[in-house]
């Protein structure tokens, strides 16, 4: 790994900071753009050649790339729609009836739901070709937005992936394994690509040394390394890293089980939920760090028992949300209070930690043993860097605010006034209205979480194994809620006296 790679305290827990964006879709967007992992990446990405055209484009920042515009929209933002609707598919579909774009049927049909006040409209990448339509700097309409590839890729690491670009690469390694035999993929396929090649040579018409379309497929690390948080079991990273190599996983066959608009749903949903917790969970690792590194500098008779906070998060997991029933009324289950105050306290004992100048960690040195290295590590930051760490932290009312914003919008759903039924979002984790913010799965949200944990289509998982596996991700909730909750999915037809041994269905 690199320095590059690395984000300050090195080793320890290294998440980029994160900036908000109504349209999940970005999050994939970005992943294929950007990352080593895929071949539009690299220190020579295709994205590159975007930003050699930015003085050569009139008004527009050829980099922000939107696939339609809406309320107006930036005129910064270039809209590409139009661009596609002429993708000429001779050959491809033949007899085309007067009047109709087959083109245009297609880009209607991945077409994403909206967030209300969006100034644009986003696709569903359900194949890479898809992400020629649109980039993360348009879709956010901002000049140097947040690197969403590399907070991805961080979260995928942290869970056990082998290094920068794994996560990008399962995926298209996943996209890569279609089955030719299915005729109406492959003409979608083939469509879209035809529409990137057309897209692309038209972004850079009149450009000498612009390149080909390339076919986009994955590129594995090529240093691979393990980080020692991956051997904590009940973290939202392992979650994250474990369901994505389950999707992703060609011998688990759901790339062929599913139709490729709810594949690319799902791999969504897996992205919006493990990146919200991931910063959950991060600002409750630094805000027991602070406490453990100020009670073993001042000798506190309460330093044993943070240490040992510390150790527990790391082998038992976090406490960081719970369902409701349904009849409690939103005002009494209004769990932003409580989320927000933890990660503007994270946020302050990160910085705090690192304008303290800690120790340096050599990842190579801690193998998989992390609960005794961070002790030890904890004992010498106390003794000759912790003099100047503030002993209690005071967040301002601007602190985390782009966090705060990011985990909010990931986990609520996307509404629109002009919302019709099949663009409605299905996939969100908790729900908000007015000042009450409170968890409550979406249609969709706990069929692909016990799909995937069952890990094939068609085999079963158990009450128990799902009860371990929200731990993971901070939930703890009541037996009876989640029996409702997989009642009403249609996931469980066993017999609620089961106990933990209630057998759950995968969805396909």
């Amino acid at each position: 790994m690199t320095g590059s790679w690395l984000v300050k305290p090195d080793g320890l827990l290294p998440l980029p900071r994160p900036e908000y964006a109504k349209q999940t879709e970005v999050l994939l967007t970005d992943l294929l753009w950007r990352s080593r992992g895929s071949s539009l990446g690299g220190d020579r990405g295709y994205f590159e050649d975007l930003a050699a055209l930015r003085s050569t484009t009139g008004p527009h920042d050829i980099r922000r790339l939107v696939a339609r515009k809406a309320h107006g929209g930036s005129p910064k933002a270039l809209e590409t729609y139009p661009i596609a609707i002429g993708t000429q598919l001779t050959g491809l579909v033949d007899r085309v009836p007067v009047g109709i774009n087959p083109m245009a049927i297609i880009l209607d049909s991945i077409l994403a739901p909206r967030a209300r006040g969006d100034k644009s409209l986003a696709c569903a990448p359900v194949t890479p070709d898809v992400v020629v339509l649109q980039t993360l700097h348009g879709m956010v309409n901002k000049d140097s937005p947040a690197n969403q590839a590399r907070a991805i890729e961080m979260v995928g690491w942290l869970g056990g992936s082998t290094g920068d670009g794994d996560v990008a690469s399962t995926f298209l390694t996943a996209l890569s394994a279609d089955d030719p035999a299915d005729p109406l993929n492959q003409v979608t396929s083939l469509a879209l690509r035809a529409m990137a090649a057309h897209v692309w040579r038209e972004l850079g018409s009149g450009t000498a040394s612009w390149r080909e379309w390339p076919v986009i497929g994955p590129v594995p690390p090529t240093a691979p390394q393990v980080h020692p948080l991956a051997s904590a079991r009940f973290t939202p990273f392992r979650w994250f890293w474990t369901k994505w190599g389950n999707l992703c996983d060609p011998a688990n066959g759901w790339r062929a089980a599913l139709p490729a608009r709810r594949f690319t749903d799902w791999a969504l949903c897996l992205l919006r939920t493990g990146l919200a917790f991931a910063y959950l969970w991060e600002a409750e690792f630094f805000r027991i760090l602070h406490k453990a590194v100020i009670h073993s500098r001042d000798n506190s008779s309460e330093a044993p028992a943070t240490i040992l906070a510390l150790k527990n998060l790391l082998q038992q997991g976090a406490r960081l949300a719970s369902i409701e029933p349904a009849d409690v009324p939103p005002s009494e289950k209004n769990a932003w209070p409580a989320l927000e105050m933890l990660l503007m306290q994270g946020y302050k004992a990160r910085a705090a930690i690192e304008d303290a100048q800690p120790p340096e960690v050599d990842l190579t040195t801690i193998g998989s043993d992390l609960s005794s290295h961070l002790e030890t590590w904890i004992s010498d930051f106390s003794r000759i860097g912790a003099t100047a760490l503030p002993a209690r932290l005071e967040p301002e009312d601007d602190a985390a605010k782009n966090t705060r914003e990011f985990v909010r919008y990931l986990l609520v759903p996307r509404v629109s006034d002009d919302d019709t039924e099949d663009q409605a979002d299905f996939y969100y984790l908790a729900r908000s209205k007015q000042r009450n913010f409170w968890f409550e799965p979406g249609p969709e949200w706990l069929v692909v979480v016990c799909s995937l944990l069952a890990r094939r289509p068609g085999e079963p998982c158990t009450l128990g194994e799902l009860v371990d596996d929200l731990a993971a991700l901070g939930i703890h909730n009541d037996r009876a809620v989640l029996v409702r909750l997989l009642e009403e999915a249609g996931l469980s037809t066993d017999s609620p006296d089961a106990d933990n041994a209630l057998v759950i269905k995968s969805a396909f």
